[in-house]
């Protein structure tokens, strides 16, 4: 194209004044209609993929932008994709001009409004970008506080599931755990979930295997924030977005079967609740927006022109104005100031509530059939209710085998201004047998001041004062309580932390007056006891060149009534490591040297000291092997190998130890290994992907199709679904789990895998599209590419055709200097290249004299005249297709010389 544009630009200034209206020379028609590109076409900034373009020197026309169009991800406003349509399939202007390029590079560029559709090409990197209407745009649907979950074709309900398992052998021990998450599409707004195990053991000749289905269960959602579901259930969703947020420290809320219903927040736009109030800011042009509260920069903004909105989700919770600072090329142009509002939880603003009902699961059963009549009823409803916009209040009660209990807790985030935020949870306890309970907890940071941390959690009942009698549900005669105050001061990290644990079962063993006195006498206990533990440490990192210096120290105290006194010691830990960095060939290495002395009162002093080294592997997916070496004082010597490999099909580890003790001369060696990976069941076939995360999921089938045989083994393709990666070849497909209801995206690129042979073309499925999925949901994204060969070299033309442009007929991409010098791409069955210049058609020989990574040198190429009858069947469509585009061009230019 660059070719093409350079020869327009000569020939526009042999005719200026004439150019439109005199007949176009023979052989320069393709100039005026324009040439096919293979262009990037992006959203604003955002990437949409690579589509086909005829580009001139006025304007862009799309080849298919229905494709365009689907890529943008529009939703279901028909107007505005009707819209949208009618414009891409019309020439664009270029508004070249506009285009970031290294000449125009000022502000303002690679910007512009518009009522419709409009777009910048930019020549230099031969891409496109789209802008639109500001009320068309599918980001808009960012600003909702609801989620709608993706639609469409390519996305079916299947069988998700993820399995993990582990292994441990020791001499006589053996030990195997496998854990399993599913999830099952049923219709567009359910699904079926489970969490199950099963774990097995043999030890000295006995084995023993338990298997457990914590939950199985049908989940119904309405209307995006209301649920039910039925089947086997604990509470780990009611401790989450999917259940409502809540977050009970007392109440029973033990694995049941029977029904549950409430709230949920699983389709809450996470980025935008966190957000707090919406701050928009008008800009004319580029320019920065630094935000302040009082006189704290809470950020800086560097943003382009237009309606912008701020990312608040850094900014501190409370009520408070902010001072906008917009400086322009920085030169304060103006300040603006806003009121704005931050919750300091993950809410909607409305009421979260759940009610649930049935029958405690029997904890030993392996399976959900449970005919026992001893199963106790089970019955529990909770509220979350906002009082302001910094404070909240939890109610919960609950009936389990006839016995009542409540809880109640109080939640605020209130803003101190300068004396800076604070967290604060208080929460009571009360069930009929004599059971109560009480928490707090207190997070505090202020600038230039110590940051703060309490918790203290209390549980009494009936037993704790010797009652018999008494039955109650998860409490105990406890009392924890931990304290903590961290501070940086001369870059060093200092953390003050004490820690109580108290006992206060304050009661003796009851007199029993079958036993005899003597059995009476021994057999009297006080259960109270207490513990009490304060550490000072301070710790800092040293870079030194490629290493990292990370010291660590501190003193303690501990005073236990449990034992034989009190004690005190300190500790001293040194560690270097090694940063990574990565070669041409994607490799990396990490050394990690560290010591460690510790003394104290009732203990010998112990020196202990560790070596490890381990070598990566990025350049196709991850892979690691390490070494380590390790002691303590000179009594033990430790020393392992270990290998990890995430591919395509799970993530695999293993770890080999030997531990050698010195005094005895013995030799203990142990072996554990894990395998994590995720199946999905579908119509497009039986897939094992990527690891998950233990929760019901969707997944994300990303398959490449190549379009030549030829070139299957060189095609290199990047795929990520938020942030998980893998590399592709021909005909290959990866499955990457998806949390459900999560915000998030899967993308396609050229790879950039080290030392390609070569460049691959995406043809179809590139760039990036955002994801809203539900459990159980499959999204398929197929991909198409070709594989080309890049020469550089120089083309040696007849005489008589040097002075007329050079269309290649067989290439994917070809520039060429006035001296005859090019850059090719060229399909990888291709041994000739074949061009086309005025009416004469030529075949030049490929040849390659030097090859250095990618690049293929071909020296001087003697190009030679031939016939259309002996030019390949294929390199004759696309002759045919040229002259057709001529005789277009011929005719246009002709009617517009009439008129």
């Amino acid at each position: 194209m660059k070719k093409s544009i350079l020869g327009l630009l000569i020939f526009s200034i042999l005719n200026v004044a004439n150019a439109r209206e005199d007949k176009i020379p023979p052989g320069f028609e393709a100039i005026v209609l324009g040439q096919q590109e293979y262009v990037d076409v992006y959203l604003a900034g955002r990437p949409l993929g690579k589509f086909f373009a005829t580009v001139n020197l006025d304007t862009v026309k799309f080849e298919q932008p229905q494709k365009i169009i689907a890529a943008m991800e529009l939703g279901d406003d028909k107007s505005s994709i009707n819209a949208i349509a009618a414009k891409l399939n019309q020439p664009l202007e270029r508004h070249g001009e506009l285009a970031c390029t290294a000449i125009n590079n000022g502000a303002g560029c690679g910007y512009l409004t518009t009522q419709d559709v409009e777009l910048i090409y930019n020549d230099e990197q031969n891409s496109v970008n789209l802008f639109l209407n500001k009320a068309w745009y599918p980001d808009a649907g960012k600003q909702t506080l609801y989620m709608v979950p993706n639609k469409g074709d390519d996305i079916v309900n299947a069988l998700i599931h993820q399995q993990d398992i582990n292994v441990a052998i020791q001499d006589e021990f053996k030990s195997a755990y496998l854990q399993g998450t599913g999830a099952l599409g049923v219709t567009e707004n359910s699904y079926i979930g489970a969490y199950w195990s099963l774990n097995g053991y043999e030890s000295d000749g006995e084995t023993d295997t338990e298997t457990d289905v914590s939950e199985l269960f049908y989940r119904y959602d309405l209307l995006s924030r209301f649920y039910v579901q039925g089947g086997r259930m604990d509470s780990r969703s009611l401790f989450s977005l999917d259940g409502g947020n809540f977050n009970f420290s007392f109440l029973p809320l033990d694995t049941f079967d029977g029904v549950r219903a409430g709230s949920t927040l699983s389709y809450l736009n996470r980025e935008q609740a966190g957000q707090g109030t919406p701050v928009n800011v008008l800009l004319s042009r580029n320019s920065r927006v630094d935000v302040y509260r009082d006189n704290q920069l809470l950020g800086s903004f560097y943003l382009a022109g237009g309606n912008q909105t701020l990312d608040t989700s850094s900014f501190p919770s409370g009520s408070y104005t902010l001072q906008l600072k917009i400086y322009e090329s920085n030169q304060l142009a103006r300040t603006e100031v806003v009121p704005f509002t931050k919750t300091g939880s993950m809410n909607d603003g409305h009421i979260q509530w759940f009610v649930q009902a049935g029958r405690l699961a029997d904890s030993d059963s392996s399976t959900l059939n449970n005919d026992s009549d001893d199963n106790a009823t089970s019955a529990q409803a909770g509220l979350r209710l906002p009082v302001t916009a910094q404070s909240e209040l939890m109610l919960g009660v609950a009936s389990v085998d006839n016995n009542f209990s409540a809880e109640i807790n109080g939640h605020i985030t209130p803003a101190l201004g300068a004396f800076g935020n604070v967290d604060l949870q208080n929460g009571f306890f009360y069930n009929d047998q004599g059971g109560r309970g009480n928490m707090q907890q207190l997070n505090w940071r202020a600038e230039n001041w110590p940051a703060l941390n309490f918790y203290r959690k209390d549980t009494s009942g009936g037993q704790c004062s010797g009652d018999n009698d008494a039955d109650d549900y998860d409490l105990n005669c406890f009392e924890s309580i931990s304290a903590g105050l961290t501070q940086n001061i001369f870059s060093w990290n200092l953390s003050l932390n004490w820690n109580r644990t108290r006992n206060h079962a304050d009661y003796h063993t009851r007199w029993d007056n079958r036993e005899d006195f003597t059995s009476n006498y021994f057999s009297q206990t006080d259960a109270n006891s207490t513990s009490d533990s304060v550490q000072l440490s301070a710790s800092r990192s040293f870079n030194l060149s490629n290493w990292i210096l990370n010291a660590n120290l501190g003193v303690f105290t501990r005073d236990d009534s449990g034992s034989n006194g009190n004690d005190h010691g300190a500790y001293l830990t040194f560690s270097f490591s090694e940063a990574p960095r990565l070669d041409n060939n994607a490799r990396s290495r990490s050394t990690t040297l560290g010591v460690d002395y510790r003394t104290s009162k009732n203990s010998s002093d112990q020196t202990s000291w560790n070596l490890a080294r381990t070598w990566y592997s990025d350049n196709v997916n991850h892979k690691e092997f390490g070494v380590s070496l390790n002691g303590i004082n000179t009594d033990t010597l430790d020393s392992g190998m270990n290998g990890r490999i995430d591919g395509l099909y799970g993530n695999m580890s293993g770890y080999l130890t030997d531990s050698y003790d010195r005094q005895d001369r013995e030799h203990t060696t142990a072996f554990t290994g894990s395998y994590s990976s995720t199946l999905a069941i579908s119509r497009h076939g039986v897939q094992l992907g990527r690891a998950g995360n233990g929760d019901p999921s969707a997944a994300v089938l990303v398959a490449v199709k190549k379009m030549d045989d030829d070139s299957a083994d060189e095609l290199a393709i990047d795929a990520s679904a938020n942030g998980s990666k893998a590399s592709l070849t021909g005909d290959e497909s990866v499955l990457f789990p998806y949390t459900g209801y999560e915000l998030g995206y899967v993308e396609v690129n050229d790879s950039s895998r080290k030392h390609q042979s070569g460049t691959t073309n995406l043809l179809a499925g590139s760039g990036k599209q955002n994801l809203m999925l539900l459990p159980g949901k499959l999204r398929y994204r197929e991909v198409s590419a070709t594989f080309n060969y890049n020469y550089i070299g120089r083309l040696l033309l007849p005489a008589s055709l040097q002075t007329l442009p050079v269309i290649g007929l067989n290439s994917a991409m070809l520039l060429l200097s006035e001296d005859g010098g090019f850059t090719l791409e060229m399909a990888s069955t291709a041994k000739d290249l074949y061009l086309l210049t005025g009416q004469t058609f030529l075949k030049c020989p490929l040849k390659v004299v030097k090859k250095r990574a990618s690049i293929r040198y071909a020296g001087d190429i003697t190009c030679s005249p031939l016939t259309y009858d002996r030019l390949p069947p294929q390199i004759q469509v696309q002759a045919r297709l040229k002259q057709a585009q001529r005789k277009q061009a011929l005719e246009t230019a002709q009617r517009e010389s009439v008129q």
